[in-house]
């Protein structure tokens, strides 16, 4: 109970400890007839069992009382049991260094024998005022308590607030990344859990070039929102662009075949005329020799097409069959001749690897800067603010032969090095890629050791990779198991 803050009710209660019985008599009478309740102690015992039965504001005592407590010693004992009474010392042998002890052991205030009345009345009047005021402080200070930590909770709970919408922030990016490119489903979310899982294995490595290198929890979460919003620049790239699994469009390859069809009716309805012009009848035999010899020819440069439509790399020879499409003409229904490959349908069959021409490929690289521009509007805070300088730059090369800004090593944050290893990583064994078959984990840690030998990579984070085993974290999630 003495623990708690006390306000004054009337009456308020006072306690007189005085072994003579006179004086402490007419003191309670006095005190008690102005309205107060007062109780008297002839000793410091029994004051010390009233004081621990209830609380009283204010103790007048005897400084010596013979055969027991002495005043002082009572404050004492009575502040460990009550420490919000105050306590005023009575004696008649006071001196100013007696007063100061007295002071400074513990008493409120000090009253030297004889007294008058009007001192005793004073002197409560002080007591009771700064008694008032120490509980007025105390309820000031313990509602400011009750104001701090609700504020403190209340932040507490806006900031879960705010870290759970950003997290559905992010994760509504990532649906939105995926939406646009459903072949990469789940890419993503597995090179933030690689990244995230390679960056603790840094944290656990005692030696090597980053044997003093500790990522904090922030700089791990920083790590992680980069991961997952590395890619979303694709929603600026266009879709064909970003699913093209072959050179040529599926509607262009149709349009071309279908040039190839007419070009044959084209060629039997020309060769038909040309007989009967020069007065031939009609031979169903030399007809359909004709029409097979015709088939032959559409067949085989269709089996070229397609043959140089697959984005592995192209033989020598093939692209030189090439040249013979470059003259192949069709009648428009204008009744024009035109060509029948366009001079950009043959340059892109002739892509020596992959699906993608020059423009297509700068446009898919473009990603990497249209994230970055996504990302700084973001107003992180200031331990998440390296997230878009990170994902800028998971594309840079060691020797300078990445992308966009061509950075070296010494410009390329850690974390992105970190990154590159597990995008990479994630790409080759990706089983979902429209454009490429899934290459098994041992021969993608082969080409990553390759990529290393000539400097794209950086040797340390692939070691720790690899020792640590972090790609066994996403085995099974879109990619073949390990050999």
């Amino acid at each position: 109970m003495h623990g708690d803050c006390v306000p004054l009710t009337t009456p308020i209660p006072i306690l007189i400890v005085d072994d003579e019985a006179d004086l402490r008599n007419l003191l309670v009478e006095a005190l008690t007839d102005e309205g107060y309740a007062v109780e008297g102690a002839e000793d410091g015992a029994k004051a010390l069992d009233l004081v621990r039965s209830k609380h009283f504001p204010v103790i007048f005592t005897d400084l010596n009382m013979p055969g027991g407590l002495s005043g002082l010693e009572l404050l004492r004992a009575v502040h460990d049991s009550d420490p919000k009474s105050l306590g005023i010392l009575m004696t008649g042998y006071a001196t100013t260094e007696a007063a100061i002890q007295a002071l400074k052991r513990g008493a409120y205030d000090f009253i030297q024998k004889p007294f008058k009345l009007v001192e005793i009345e004073a002197s409560l009047e002080r007591a009771l005022e700064h008694y008032r005021l120490l509980r007025e402080n105390e309820e000031y200070q313990q509602n400011l308590e009750h104001m701090v930590e609700a504020r403190t909770q209340e932040i507490l709970g806006l900031k879960n607030d705010i870290e759970r919408l950003f997290e559905g922030f992010v994760n509504a990016s990532v649906t939105a990344i995926e939406a646009r490119d459903p072949s990469t489903s789940g890419h993503s979310s597995r090179v933030a859990e690689l990244t995230v899982g390679l960056a603790e294995a840094v944290n656990m490595t005692p030696n090597g070039p980053y044997g003093q290198l500790q990522f904090t929890p922030i700089q791990i979460r920083e790590i992680r929102y980069a991961s997952l919003l590395h890619d979303f620049g694709k929603v600026g790239v266009r879709e064909q662009v970003l699913v093209k699994a072959k050179k040529l469009y599926d509607e262009r390859l149709d349009s071309i075949y279908q040039r190839l069809h007419q070009r044959t009716l084209e060629a039997m309805r020309d060769r038909v005329l040309e007989a009967w012009s020069q007065g031939q009848s009609f031979d169903h035999g030399r007809l359909e020799a004709l029409l097979h010899r015709q088939e032959e020819e559409t067949r085989r440069i269709m089996d070229l097409v397609r043959r140089s439509n697959e984005p592995t790399v192209l033989p020598q020879e093939v692209a030189r069959e090439l040249d013979s499409l470059e003259d192949l003409t069709y009648q428009h229904w204008s009744g024009d001749h035109r060509v029948l490959f366009e001079p950009s349908d043959l340059d892109l069959l002739r892509i020596p690897k992959g699906s993608l021409s020059a423009e297509e490929r700068e446009e898919i690289e473009s990603h990497v800067t249209h994230t970055y521009r996504f990302l700084t509007q973001i107003p992180w805070t200031t331990e998440l603010a390296g997230v878009p300088d990170i994902a800028y730059a998971h594309h840079e090369r060691l020797n300078g032969r990445g992308y966009p800004r061509k950075l070296t090593e010494p410009d390329i944050p850690i974390q992105s090095r970190l990154m590159a290893v597990t995008d990479v990583y994630d790409a080759l064994t990706a089983a979902d890629r429209p454009y490429k078959a899934a290459v098994s984990v041992e021969r993608s840690l082969e080409i990553l050791e390759q990529e290393v030998k000539v400097n794209l990579l950086d040797k340390e984070a692939l070691r720790i990779f690899i020792e640590a085993r972090i790609y066994e974290r996403t085995l099974g999630r879109g990619r073949p198991a390990a050999s």
